[in-house]
């Protein structure tokens, strides 16, 4: 399943009206880029029974059936110890599904044997690909536990090799950078849908 970002659409828009804007795409799934306000939330609502909201960046949840993409967070002087806060704030959210996002870098969680470490604590907890942060070192670890990955198609990235490392079903999300023109984000979808339908 292809998923289109709200990332792709102006800043200056809201995240309702960011995700009403997709419809011009013909794509039938939306991931929120960033944790949604409360009153975000209550527009967002209604939006959700029409485009099926499949990822939420962040730790509030606007539709059950979302994966809430969560960040690791920084490592701290003693990192099995960040690591056990890390799993006490994952278990705080174990109503949904919940994914780690691949770091930053390395001076954040989850390194890629982590992702396994939570998994044997949290076995609710699955793990996000984030291809600008990471390669598919992380997927090969992490394959079975995959909720999804985002990933901007224009870019030089192996999206056969993702697409391959999706589980059925988890969504591939194209993420274009902010100020991406219609033009390209049409182009980004074309490309992969090129792929994922291959």
């Amino acid at each position: 399943m292809l998923a289109l970002s709200t990332l792709c659409a102006p800043s200056e828009w809201s995240l309702d009206r960011a995700v009403q804007s997709f419809r011009a795409f013909d794509v039938r799934a939306v991931a929120l880029h960033r944790e949604p306000s409360r009153e975000e939330i209550a527009g967002l609502r209604p939006i959700a029974r029409q485009l099926r909201i499949v990822a939420i960046f962040g730790e509030e949840s606007v539709d059950s059936r979302a994966v809430l993409v969560v960040e690791g967070g920084p490592v701290g002087e003693d990192r099995e110890q960040s690591l056990e806060n890390l799993c006490r704030r994952l278990h705080a959210l174990r109503e949904f599904p919940v994914a780690l996002r691949t770091p930053e870098d390395e001076a954040n969680h989850p390194a890629p044997h982590e992702i396994e470490m939570v998994r044997s604590s949290l076995p609710n907890v699955g793990y996000w690909h984030d291809a600008e942060r990471g390669g598919l070192e992380f997927l090969e670890v992490a394959q079975r536990w995959t909720r999804g990955a985002s990933f901007h198609p224009l870019t030089d990235l192996d999206l056969g090799g993702i697409r391959d490392a999706l589980p059925r079903g988890a969504p591939g999300v194209v993420s274009c950078p902010p100020g991406t023109s219609k033009a390209e984000v049409k182009e980004a979808l074309a490309r992969a849908r090129g792929f994922f339908r291959a």
